[in-house]
This record gives C-alpha cells, structure tokens and sequence, in this order.
C-alpha cells in the first residue's frame, strides 16, 4: 500500500497552487469589478472575503470564490440604476451593493437547505452554450469604449455602446487602442506557450509600470484608474444592506438569476475530472461567503471556472489553497493603491476580450448545433434573449424554454400495435383482422400526457374490438390521470361489448387501482419480458 505523501509536501503544493491563482487572478479579479460597475478595488475584496468563507465553509480543494465574468454582467445591469457619470457605482448605491450581495448570499443558503443542488439538473447544456456565447459578446461589446480610450461614453446596454462608439471613432485614442492589442497579444501569446502562463498579469503589470513612470493619464490619450475613479488606500467602503421593500422587490429576479447561474458554475467546477463533492454543502458554502461578503464591500461572488482549473493544475491537496490564495490579494487593498491607480483602463479592456473570446467556444457551439434541433433552438433562443433581454431574464427564459421542451417531448407516449407470432410478439402499424389487440404503452403518462395517451390507444384499436391488452411493462409516471384515460377506453370497448385488460401492472399502479376503486382487471408486472401480456390473453 502507497504511504500518503508528507505533510509539508502537501503544504508546499498547497502554497505554490495558491500563489499562483493570487498572481494569474489578480487582473481577472480588478476588470471583472470594473465590469461589474465597481472600482477595482472592490474585486479584491470580493477576492478575499467570500473566497476566504467559501474556503473555510466549504468542502472541495479546489474552489475558488470571487469574482466571474458571467455574473459580472447581472450584476452590473442590477446596479445600473445606482451608476454614476463615470459608469461606476456611487457612494449612494453602496448600500444596494451590500443588499444585491446579502440577497444572492442567501438565495443559495435557502436552495442548499431545500435540496437546490438538483437545480443544476434543469440547465440544459445547450441553454448554459447560448448564455456563455451571448455574455462573451456582450463583455466584449461593453468594453469598447476602454479599449478605444474614449471617455463619457455611459451606455445601459450593448446596442448603445456599439452606437456611442461608432459615433465617436474619430476621437480614438491610440496610446488606449495599441495597450489594448498587446495586452490581448501578450496574454494569447502566453497562454500557447503555457496554459497557466500569467501572461495577464505580466501584461497588466507592464501597461501599468509605464502608466506609473512616465505619468500617464487620459491626459496624453491612455486612461487609467484614478481617472475613473479615486483609489484609496485600505479597504473599499461599503454599508449596510437596505431594508427598503421596493429596493428588495427590484433585486429578487437578479439575485435568483446570480445565484442559478453561480450555481452551475459551482457545479461545473467542483465536478472537474469526475469528482462528486457535496454539492449542498458547496452551495451552502457560497451563500455564506456571499452573506459574509455584504457586509465587508464585496459584490456578488461565484466559483471561478478558471481559477479553480488553475488551482487544480497547481496541485492543490487541500482548502488551505484557496484560503491561502484569498488572503494573498489582501496586502493590494492596503500597499499597491497607487499602482492600482495607475493601472490602464485600455490593459484590462484587453483582458476582458480575451476571456469574452475564451467564452465564445467554437468548438462547442458546433457540438450544440449539430446534435439536434431541439438543443440549437435553445441555444439561440437563449443567445438572442442573452444579447436583448435583462440577463436575469435571459437565463430564466433558457431555463423554461428547456423545460418547456422536455415537457413537450414527453406529453406524448408511444404506443405500438404488437402481434402474436409463435412465441414472440411484433410491432405492427396495422393488426391482422382479429378479435385481440394487443398494445405495447412506453414512456410517460403523468397529467400532461394523459390526454395524448387516450388518444393514440384509441387510435390504434378498431371500432369494436372483442379483447384488448395494454401492455404497461414500459409505462412510467401512471397516476390518477392516466387511471382515468384508461377507465374511459374501457367504457368505449364494454360500449361495444368487448372487455380491457391491463398487462406489466407495477404495485405501484396496482395499489393505485385498488386504493382508488377502480374497476380495471390487470396482471401484475413480470421480470420475463411479455410474460404479463401472454397471461392476459390466456384470460380471454
């Protein structure tokens, strides 16, 4: 038996996984606060507070909480109404800040309780492929204005951005223009070389270094932090949550939406390489994380699909990775202020395109298209919806536009004529002249496919049948609805003086027949395939 490997070997890969999540995340961290609506300091608080509870309350070794790119946008459409002339949230709005968090924090703690986990099932992967693909887009459509240096341009919604920058085209700065192509070239660059290379953090840093030197600003055609907003030294300032009802009342649609969507994050990630985590206390880890975090300037916080494969890749072994990575953005709130300050607006725009281009995966949306039309029709529905609608009624519109689909598809059972050669039974389209039918039912027969089940039965048999079996070997989901579809094609057949019998009858649906005094005869279920049918037909 292999021994376990030493405790300080495990502490090191822990500390080394963390350092580098700290380093590769940090500008992830700054320009998803920025396009969030917040200063960036607010990402690095977001960082380490609820990435810190979500750490200690959690289970998984390799989750990171902070911020993400796909909730980025819901939760800067939540904030829009809160912005100020600059784009970014005003002192008035922190305590809508705090409230958007508390609110999404405990979302996620009443879904772990009632067994929200399964919530994840009902997102069709074709739903989370439109989503993804349509916020990639968006990121990129929003974040033209920084990449093109042009100051003033306040946009609620992509078409306007697009619009205003058009407009403006005239007034590119070019210092902005050619920050944002190297950054985007170093960090692409990077990443063929080395997956995990910290090209963004060595683009970012460099921009940053020569803002800082030679005293850049909008000034001279390249803007940068402090002209967005001031950067102080210390921890962001933030309030208390509101208790204002119409403030809550405007908040539930986007932090359920936050929440869904931090939820199949969460799942993807904890779920990498075939792990199977506690998904309800996972869940429950985050919604502390976010509670926690509204009361310290944090904005809404999720797992990070790429800083937890980053902490993974590094070789992480336990939580003490991801706390330690939290902990490690904290001397940045409180020692790196004017560096921050001098950070390009232009250099993170740069970054952001090459997550939005990272979200677009081609490769995937091919996969999705050609599987069927069903999955394509939801992914473009929920691409456009994505690209037009609020964010959090896109995702909802996904969601129920693939449950719709479900359900459409599964209100209509099969049901197939079978007949009797030799010892086996065949499907047939139309019976022998005969006085048996036999029917084979398949698939379900809730409430919703009750009325489709009557109909096909009664289709299938002639006007006046002597004998019918229904074979429900295959039947799922029979309940009183479909007890009662039953009942009525027995009526029609004893109309005609014939007689209905039921073949493959669970205990379920037998004890349903007894206890609801029915008159239906029946043959319980047998393992022998059509074992019940042939008894039935012996009964005649």
């Amino acid at each position: 038996m292999a021994s376990a490997p030493p405790r300080t070997t495990g502490l090191r890969s822990d500390l080394l996984a963390a350092l580098t999540v700290a380093l590769v995340g940090l500008p992830q961290c700054l320009a998803y606060a920025i396009m969030s609506g917040l200063p960036p300091a607010y990402g690095l608080a977001t960082a380490a507070v609820p990435g810190l509870v979500a750490a200690l309350v959690g289970k998984s070794p390799h989750i990171v909480t902070g911020p993400t790119n796909t909730t980025g946008l819901l939760i800067l459409a939540a904030l829009g109404p809160f912005l100020g002339d600059n784009g970014l949230l005003a002192e008035d709005g922190l305590a809508a800040l705090a409230t958007l968090t508390l609110m999404a924090g405990a979302t996620r703690i009443l879904a772990a309780l009632a067994g929200g986990a399964s919530l994840v099932d009902f997102i069709p992967e074709s739903v989370l492929t439109g989503f993804t693909a349509g916020a990639g887009l968006l990121i990129a459509l929003m974040q033209l204005d920084e990449a093109l240096g042009l100051s003033g341009v306040r946009a609620a919604d992509a078409a306007h951005e697009v619009s205003a920058v058009f407009a403006r085209l005239g007034e590119v700065a070019w210092p902005a223009a050619v920050t944002t192509l190297a950054t985007v070239a170093i960090v692409v660059l990077g990443r063929r070389v080395r997956e995990t290379s910290p090209g963004a953090l060595v683009a970012v840093a460099a921009a940053t270094a020569v803002a800082f030197l030679f005293d850049l600003d909008a000034a001279v055609g390249l803007p940068v932090v402090a002209d967005r907003a001031p950067v102080p030294t210390g921890w962001p300032p933030g309030a208390l949550p509101s208790l204002d009802p119409a403030l809550i009342r405007a908040f539930i649609g986007p932090a359920a939406a936050i929440a869904l969507l931090g939820t199949m994050e969460l799942a993807v990630s904890a779920r990498r390489g075939g792990a199977q985590p506690d998904m309800r206390r996972e869940i429950f880890a985050q919604g502390a994380a976010n509670v926690v975090g509204a009361f310290t300037s944090a904005f809404p916080a999720s797992a990070s699909l790429t800083r937890s494969a980053l902490l993974e890749l590094g070789g992480a072994r336990t939580r003490v990775a991801a706390a330690v990575a939290a902990l490690l953005v904290v001397p940045m709130l409180f020692f790196a202020a004017p560096l921050v300050a001098a950070l390009p607006m232009a250099s993170l725009a740069g970054v952001l395109f090459v997550t939005a281009a990272r979200m677009l995966d081609r490769r995937r949306i091919e996969r999705v298209w050609r599987a069927s039309p069903v999955s394509r029709n939801l992914m473009v529905v929920t691409f456009v919806a994505t690209l037009t609608l609020p964010l959090e009624w896109a995702v909802f519109i996904g969601v129920a536009f693939g449950v719709g689909q479900f359900l459409a598809s599964s209100r209509r059972p099969r049901v197939q004529l079978l007949e009797p050669r030799g010892d086996r039974f065949v499907p047939v389209e139309q019976p022998e002249a005969g006085p048996v039918v036999v029917l084979e039912v398949s698939g379900d027969v809730y409430f919703a496919a009750a009325g489709a089940f009557e109909r096909l039965v009664l289709d299938r048999i002639p006007a006046c049948p002597e004998y019918v079996v229904v074979d429900l070997s295959h039947a799922r989901a029979l309940r009183v609805a479909g007890l009662l579809a039953l009942e009525r094609v027995d009526a029609r057949i004893r109309a005609c003086g014939g007689r209905l019998h039921l073949a493959g009858v669970s205990d379920e649906v037998a004890a349903l027949i007894a206890d609801s005094g029915s008159a239906l005869s029946f043959e319980g279920f047998d393992s022998e395939p059509l074992a019940s049918v042939r008894r039935a037909l012996r009964r005649r």
